[in-house]
């Protein structure tokens, strides 16, 4: 294990490289350059895994390689093949998300499911009417999408964070494929990667405790003991 001054260090260059690679990737959209972002954006998630010590949990490591597919197949969100390649690689990693959100303590709560099943619903009906070529793998996807969001509710900060973003952001993927304004579809894409990228970030953090400096099962426990003195 690396000692607490490393780990910082760590931490902080793993901070600023993924600012840098998030800029690139953004700043890429926004000016119509995808060799900027075929160069930024498969960095994110390797620096997130170096970040995150993704090589102690095989599940972490399956997860950011799975997001790693689809950011490189969503390089160009606008080509159905693309699309569900990359759908398909991010519906691996929200499984591999609510697993490690389980496992960390968090709990389907009725309250949170309700919410996200209206937003599954509206979802489908708009993918069917306005973007019917997508619409299946839009729905299948969203089905992994609920999932980890409804976990993410329950869980720290980040995590709540996090999930909520990512939910906002595959939200604004749907709306940017089914609207016809081209200036909107820009303003939209660059939405969309903003807060996937710092969706990601928060959960990551997480499930790891990397932030905190606090290993998984440690994090689990105290999650455990603190809804124990709330529900005595």
């Amino acid at each position: 294990m690396p000692s607490g001054s490393s780990a910082t260090l760590v931490r902080r260059a793993t901070a600023l490289a993924y600012a840098v690679a998030a800029a690139g990737t953004i700043v890429g959209a926004a000016t119509h350059r995808p060799v900027v972002q075929t160069v930024c954006k498969p960095l994110l998630m390797p620096i997130l895994a170096v970040r995150s010590g993704a090589h102690r949990s095989p599940l972490l490591a399956a997860g950011l390689s799975a997001a790693t597919l689809g950011d490189v197949a969503m390089i160009d969100p606008d080509d159905d093949r693309r699309f569900t390649a990359g759908a398909s690689s991010f519906a691996v990693m929200q499984g591999c998300w609510s697993v490690l959100l389980h496992r960390n303590g968090s709990r389907a709560r009725p309250h949170h499911a309700l919410l996200r099943a209206a937003g599954w619903a509206g979802g489908a009906v708009l993918a069917t009417r306005r973007a019917p070529t997508i619409a299946p793998i839009s729905m299948a996807y969203g089905v992994a999408l609920g999932a980890m969001s409804l976990l993410g509710a329950d869980g720290d900060t980040r995590a709540v964070v996090g999930s909520t973003l990512f939910t906002v952001s595959d939200g604004m993927v749907l709306v940017r494929r089914t609207t016809a304004d081209a200036r909107l579809r820009d303003v939209l894409e660059v939405a969309v990667l903003a807060t996937y990228i710092g969706a990601q970030y928060a959960l990551v953090d997480s499930l790891t405790g990397t932030a905190s400096g606090f290993p998984t099962r440690d994090r689990a426990a105290g999650v455990c003991a603190r809804r124990r003195r709330r529900n005595p």
